[in-house]
């Protein structure tokens, strides 16, 4: 009886120790992939951003620095259709991604690839809604780059000295013209005058 109490005594910490173990192991094994992988913080825009433009760029936060190896941001419309496929530039923590092409109107989706300061690629998607397509906006911005005011009546100011210029010149030649007639209608003032006398002369001598 005493050697049967005996056993039972020493297999009861030897079991709780193997149970301890076994549970610590499984909890490390959960808790250490959770560690290493890296996590997206932010993203510019961020997910669900509802834009009257397109952004010039995606910028993409992590927890950690990431690692140069293939980053891939790939870009589709809601029909599923690739509109863009760019390999970001990364900067520590941040992967920025430059759009070539402004992004359509509508809602485009975003799908990113990165590789984690500990070796694992990791990877998810969101969502970005632009109102305005780029197409449309130039044409909105078209008239108003037409013309402007002060365009307009820019030629009324430079027509307007010449008019003034050339109504001088007329007043002028005809000054020039009356001035340079006085002296001739005297001369021939001068002639008839001259001519009467003679013929009256003449007469007298006659009578």
């Amino acid at each position: 009886m005493n050697t049967l109490l005996s056993r039972r005594a020493s297999v009861r910490p030897a079991a709780l120790a193997a149970l301890f173990a076994a549970l610590l192991a499984a909890l490390l094994a959960l808790g250490a992939p959770a560690q290493a992988h890296d996590t997206l913080l932010e993203s510019e825009p961020a997910d669900g951003a509802t834009l009257e433009t397109s952004p010039e760029a995606i910028t993409l936060t992590f927890s950690a620095d990431i690692l140069e190896v293939s980053p891939l941001v790939r870009i589709t419309d809601e029909s599923g259709e690739q509109l863009a496929e760019i390999t970001p530039s990364v900067d520590g923590p941040v992967a920025t991604a430059t759009l070539e092409e402004p992004l359509p109107a509508g809602t485009s989706t975003v799908q990113w690839r990165v590789v984690s300061s500990d070796g694992h690629p990791i990877e998810g998607t969101f969502e970005v809604t632009v109102e305005q397509d780029a197409a449309a906006e130039e044409t909105t911005e078209a008239p108003a780059e037409e013309s402007s005011p002060a365009e307009e009546s820019a030629p009324a100011e430079t027509t307007a000295p010449a008019e003034e210029g050339e109504q001088a010149t007329a007043e002028a030649a005809e000054e020039e013209s009356g001035s340079s007639m006085t002296p001739l209608l005297i001369v021939l003032g001068v002639a008839v005058v001259g001519a009467v006398v003679a013929v009256l002369l003449i007469m007298r001598r006659r009578d």
